[in-house]
């Protein structure tokens, strides 16, 4: 996210600069020290990476969505939730425009809905807490295709400054070393994903084949082009649309192959304009029955270990707990300096 602006790239190399410095002589007091005006510009290029980074994810749905449901659809906001201090789950839907999709972060698309709402408790009015949040792309009519909608993954519950802490501290690998948190491993994932929902498992199957095959000279391509004529950028007409890196069939395998949960998909990584997405075809029953999961105390569980998780890292290895509060406070707001055994944050 911070290769391609240089106020970012400078100040994730200063931090790690800075972490390799502590690490390497923890007898000195290191300060990182910054005027409120840097920190305001790191702020704002930050979020406007992430931005960038989500508009691909956004533009690739559109695409595939007016590729698969004949170019007329809705765009639905989804968020799920919990009541506070209760374990009672709920799911909020609302129509949004391709506008609003584009131009404010997912987790705040989540937020902004979830804050129209308060839940009245020992005559209090509290807010709802968000536990995941998603887009669906419903077409305005049944398809001849048999795909039922499209959905963009936004992974709401995932704070931002604990993805650039994660990757300066190498999580994957820390947690694959230490054999103590091993069994947290399939916690630490962070991909963007698009979900194409088709009305039973055949479809699934001809849907796959289509979209690993497609090339942007081909006649079913004419739709999207014609709408979205920038979807090519700059590729020959024998290129194909999606780069496969892998594939993985968790819905025609053996038994012994499937998810022991009961969930059903052929799971993509695909790789689109320089970038690699999670790409699923997943039948519409399993849908409904991954979403009843989403929204019920598993998802709640799932959210309890990753958090579970880093916190355990930040007992074992202080410093990874020092620079989540130190990119909290960079990335999401405060000014405050403070301290941590070796090291200082001045702000001025």
């Amino acid at each position: 996210m911070a290769v391609d602006d240089p106020l970012l790239h400078s100040f994730i190399a200063d931090l790690s600069e800075k972490k390799q410095e502590l690490e390497q002589h923890p007898e000195r007091l290191i300060k990182f020290e910054w005027k409120r005006d840097f920190i305001s510009g790191v702020r704002a290029s930050f979020r406007q990476s992430i931005l960038d980074g989500e508009r691909h994810l956004h533009t690739l749905a559109n695409l595939l969505s007016t590729l698969l449901l004949d170019g007329k659809f809705e765009l639905h906001s989804n968020v799920i939730g919990s009541l506070p201090d209760e374990d009672r789950p709920f799911l909020i839907r609302e129509r949004i425009t391709q506008d609003t999709l584009f131009s404010v972060l997912d987790i705040d698309l989540g937020n902004h809905l979830l804050d129209n709402f308060r839940y009245q408790k020992d005559r209090a009015w509290l807010p709802l807490e968000l536990t995941a949040n998603f887009v669906e792309y419903i077409p305005l009519k049944q398809t001849a295709n048999g795909v039922n909608r499209l959905t963009s993954r936004v992974k709401a519950e995932e704070e931002l400054w604990n993805k650039v802490a994660d990757e300066l501290f190498q999580l994957d690998q820390l947690v694959t070393r230490d054999k103590h948190l091993r069994q947290y491993s399939k916690y630490v994932k962070d991909i963007f994903g698009i979900k194409i929902v088709c009305d039973d498992d055949a479809t699934c199957m001809k849907v796959h084949e289509m979209l690993s095959t497609i090339k942007t000279s081909d006649p079913a391509w004419a739709k999207v082009d014609a709408v979205m004529p920038a979807a090519i950028d700059g590729k020959t007409l024998d290129d194909s649309f999606l780069d496969f890196i892998e594939s993985k069939d968790y819905l025609t395998c053996e038994q012994n192959e499937m998810k022991k949960t009961g969930w059903k998909a052929i799971k993509s990584v695909v790789k689109w304009r320089e970038r690699l997405f999670e790409l699923q075809v997943q039948p519409l029953g399993n849908y409904y029955l991954e979403l009843d999961h989403m929204a019920g105390p598993s998802h709640s569980s799932f959210k309890v270990q990753r958090d579970k998780l880093r916190d355990e890292v930040s007992l074992r290895v202080p410093l990874y707990g020092f620079y989540r509060k130190l990119l909290q406070m960079v990335f999401v707001g405060g000014d405050a300096s403070f301290e941590y055994d070796k090291a200082t944050v001045l702000i001025s």
